[in-house]
């Protein structure tokens, strides 16, 4: 038998007479070790990431030579988007064993895809730039830039965190909420994110509470203050409180002057640059009408020489060929009204005329043109289709899920980062649909080759049968070493 720690042969089980390790705590220390591992190890298949990063951790205070306890927690914070974490946790694992470690194939993969390099260089530069507009108070500022770091890293709990936060400062507690779920979808058990939620929902309460209130003051218009020297009265949602003293200030005449002329240039240059950018706008667009009309022009002969040889074998009147003419065409005409409003701005117009719209009856081209005006215009219905849609996902309700994010996905299939067509995917997948889900699969391996969701995309292809497009197969072998995307399928595999 050789002792643990120095590898020299024991002459005593209890002690090595060589280095002067008790082997039964060396050994009791090497188990508790393990056992933090195992549970870190479950908790992050749960996605209860934070919690498993604590548990290794624990781990690795313990036995700093754990190599898959490392190796683990570098995952985790690759998973959480905190990319130069993971690559300390790798580098150190992989200079405690340098053969036959995995982490060397994870450091391996992220160098040898520079544009992967570039992506979280350029990642950590506006986060950084976020932080300092915040220390500066431009709030605006850092959410532009928080915003361009989660398109670049949609993963980065921290960014979601602090875009939300900010959210809350200015009261956009809808946007607020819905950073917070995205945090928590990836990590569900980080306390700041658990944190930031409990205080949202205590502020949305306080807010409609301060509503109610307000409504309530509106019945004590005109009441005066108790002070006598002070008059007091309510304008709307607004108490006005004024001395008895007051006297108008001639200074504020002349600022208020000031702003007045500001504003009446600003609406002589709007009426009159707008004029001319509709007519520049519907200059460019009378090409593509003269277009669609000669589209119209030719699906109308055809559906006139159809309905005469139809009369010509059921012996039926002109005016129903008439009606049967002018349907298709109508549909047409209207399209082209609701893209000539959409284009100029008018989007009350557009509205009107894409409604009154038969989308069965226009031909793929136009249908494409159909969707994308309704994904704009009625944006606010394909947010609500895409929430009932990941709702009924996220309770295994695919069948209703199927239902929305079809819909979804054909108004806009980039909808959220392709997520409508991930989760569409993998509901077909669920109802043991297989060509459905194929078919979607495949729709987001050739829209987002390099994401963490790609891997399991082309795992679920070869799993149901398919087989990946000659296209998308050379994308997707780029990036089938990224280890955050391993991590990932693998979790959303568990999780499901």
């Amino acid at each position: 038998m050789r002792c643990v720690k120095c590898g020299a042969t024991l002459t005593d089980p209890g002690y090595c007479s060589s280095c002067g390790t008790e082997i039964h705590v060396y050994e009791k220390i090497i188990r508790l070790s393990n056992t933090y591992y195992n549970r870190g190890l479950e908790k992050a298949k749960a996605r209860s990431l934070s919690a498993a990063a604590e548990d290794l951790r624990y781990s690795l205070e313990l036995n700093k030579h754990n190599i898959p306890a490392r190796n683990l927690l570098g995952l985790i914070y690759y998973e959480v988007g905190e990319v130069v974490s993971a690559l300390t946790e790798w580098i150190i694992s992989k200079n405690l064993e340098p053969e036959k470690n995995i982490a060397d194939e994870y450091i391996q993969a992220i160098q040898e895809n520079q544009a992967r390099l570039e992506t979280i260089n350029q990642t950590i530069k506006k986060y950084n730039q976020s932080l300092l507009y915040c220390q500066q108070g431009s709030e605006d500022l850092a959410v532009i830039q928080l915003k361009k770091v989660l398109s670049l890293n949609p993963n980065l709990v921290k960014a979601h965190q602090l875009l939300a936060l900010l959210y809350i400062k200015t009261e956009e507690y809808e946007r607020a909420g819905r950073e917070l779920r995205r945090a928590l979808a990836i990590d569900r058990t980080d306390n700041i994110s658990l944190y930031y939620q409990a205080e949202l929902e205590t502020l949305v309460g306080k807010s409609a509470s301060r509503g109610q209130k307000a409504e309530g003051q509106k019945e004590s218009k005109g009441n005066k203050s108790k002070d006598p020297d002070i008059i007091s009265y309510t304008s709307g949602n607004e108490t006005i409180i004024m001395p008895t003293g007051y006297k108008e200030n001639t200074g504020v005449n002349v600022v208020l002057n000031i702003f007045i002329g500001l504003v009446v240039g600003v609406a002589l240059m709007w009426f009159l640059a707008v004029p001319a950018k509709v007519k520049s706008v519907r200059n460019q667009t009378a090409a593509q009408i003269r277009e669609y009309s000669d589209q119209i022009t030719a699906k109308q002969t055809e559906i006139n020489n159809l309905q005469s040889q139809l009369d010509e074998l059921n012996g039926t009147g002109a005016d129903s060929s008439e009606s049967a003419a002018e349907a298709p065409g109508g549909s047409y005409e209207m399209l082209i009204d609701a893209y000539t409003s959409f284009q100029v701005g008018d989007t009350d117009t557009a509205t009107t005329a894409l409604d009154s719209v038969k989308a069965d009856e226009l031909s793929d081209n136009a249908k494409a043109i159909y969707n994308q005006m309704y994904g704009t215009l009625h944006a606010d219905d394909v947010k609500n289709l895409y929430d009932a849609g990941a709702a009924a996902y996220d309770a295994k309700n695919y069948e209703e899920a199927v239902t929305n994010l079809v819909q979804v996905v054909a108004m806009d299939e980039k909808y959220d980062n392709g997520y409508a067509v991930y989760y569409l995917a993998r509901s077909y997948e669920a109802l043991q649909q297989n060509d459905e889900a194929i078919a979607m699969f495949q729709k987001f391996l050739d829209n987002y080759p390099g994401t963490s969701r790609a891997k399991y995309c082309t795992s679920a292809i070869a799993r149901l049968g398919g087989q990946v497009q000659t296209q998308s197969t050379t994308q997707t072998q780029a990036t089938t070493q990224n280890p955050a995307a391993d991590t990932a399928a693998q979790d959303q595999a568990a999780q499901q």
